[in-house]
């Protein structure tokens, strides 16, 4: 299902946001806290051609905060056609008056710790498309390497060029069937946070998938914004390397559903090698002892670069991706070398990991989503099913 919202739900979403009633100041107090459910909630967060009081992708909820005003026939009406709406998009729906809220809080938020367990439940038995190694559900995540607020592209990161403004390219992804995005700060000055959490703001605003944030993130301060800000998940990967500790730190602060691991690896002389700063800087670290490590710490996902393939379109490294998926419990995506239809065949077919991502042939529109998910799913491979809603 694709969640998007046109223009005018954005912006009355966005002045919602300015204007909380005091039951909802109380619950997003609790709700803002990610480690306390373990899931991240938006606030006044457009659906389709609703706005959603508090809103959680990877649970798949909504939560209503009702005032006296919905006791009138013609806005209970309302509610209820609203709430068969948003349950046929595959959502579940809760509701509670301001009062349970002023007066039975602790009630509140177990009703709410138990929907998301049973969310949590129900994907691990049919498979969630967003969560979880071994999801039947296959992933194609565009990625947006972002440099002074707008998406570049080049080749292991030289010879950038001018691929779009970062926040449209998201909203045409999400249009497009896109199952997350990935972006990456590459901007080089002391106001990067600032430029971030601007970035992650507008996203958040326009588009109904996951994404991660990476670049930059070096303390649980940073990440901390970012995720205030609306980011899903957060991406670190030269940080994680230079201090191995930072894994855990994030982990216990935010839940290990929020970190993703990124590795950009190269083979040195038949090893698989951990570089850093676009694969020019090589480690003393082997990949594959690196990843088990970041695992054991903590990481919820790998993001796994070949930089010897980053930028070919020669295909994914097949082979390596398989070893790691094979060695990990948590899971991978492929990145690096994408160029035709048929290297996402054969990186689900023969390595089996959970997603995989690319950039230019996104952006350039040398492939294009739907063609993909339908070429995957002519050749057995499940990927999620896409039906517009927009304009319903």
């Amino acid at each position: 299902m694709l969640l998007a919202a046109n223009g005018l739900i954005i912006q009355n979403a966005k002045a919602l946001r300015n204007q909380p009633t005091h039951a909802e100041i109380i619950l997003w107090g609790h709700l803002s806290k990610g480690n306390i459910f373990g899931t991240k909630f938006r606030r006044q967060h457009p659906i389709s051609t609703y706005i959603a009081d508090f809103y959680c992708h990877s649970a798949g909820l909504v939560i209503e905060v009702d005032g006296s005003i919905h006791d009138l026939p013609e806005v209970l009406q309302n509610d209820i056609e609203r709430q068969l709406y948003l349950e046929s998009l595959g959502l579940k729906v809760i509701r509670f008056k301001n009062e349970e809220i002023f007066n039975n809080l602790e009630n509140v938020l177990e009703k709410i710790n138990q929907n998301i367990k049973q969310s949590e439940q129900a994907a691990l038995q049919v498979g969630s498309p967003f969560r979880g190694r071994g999801g039947l559900a296959k992933r194609i995540i565009p990625c947006l390497d972002v440099k002074d607020g707008r998406t570049v592209k080049g080749v292991n990161f030289v010879d950038l060029r001018d691929a779009g403004d970062p926040v449209e390219l998201a909203w045409n992804y999400s249009n497009q069937g896109a199952d997350e995005l990935v972006f990456l700060d590459i901007t080089a000055t002391h106001e990067r946070r600032k430029t971030m959490v601007e970035l992650v703001k507008a996203v958040a605003r326009n588009i109904n998938i996951p994404f991660t944030i990476g670049g930059g993130i070096n303390e649980i301060a940073d990440a901390d914004a970012l995720l205030n800000a609306g980011a899903d998940k957060i991406s670190i990967n030269s940080a994680a390397v230079r201090n191995p500790a930072l894994i855990d730190e994030l982990a216990k602060a935010f839940g290990v559903q929020f970190v993703v691991i990124a590795v950009d690896t190269r083979n040195n002389n038949g090893k698989n090698i951990v570089h850093l700063n676009g694969g020019r800087i090589a480690t003393e670290k082997e990949t594959f002892n690196w990843i088990l490590e970041a695992e054991s710490r903590g990481a919820g996902e790998i993001l796994l670069t070949s930089m010897d393939h980053d930028g070919t379109k020669a295909g994914f490294d097949c082979g390596f991706l398989k070893t790691i998926n094979d060695a990990v419990h948590i899971p991978v995506i492929a990145s690096g070398g994408a160029g035709s239809v048929q290297h996402f065949v054969g990186v689900f077919e023969e390595a089996n990991v959970d997603a995989a991502l690319a950039a230019s042939v996104f952006h350039y529109g040398e492939i294009l989503i739907p063609d993909l998910k339908d070429v995957l799913r002519s050749k057995g491979i499940e990927v999620r099913t896409v039906s517009n809603v927009a304009n319903a």
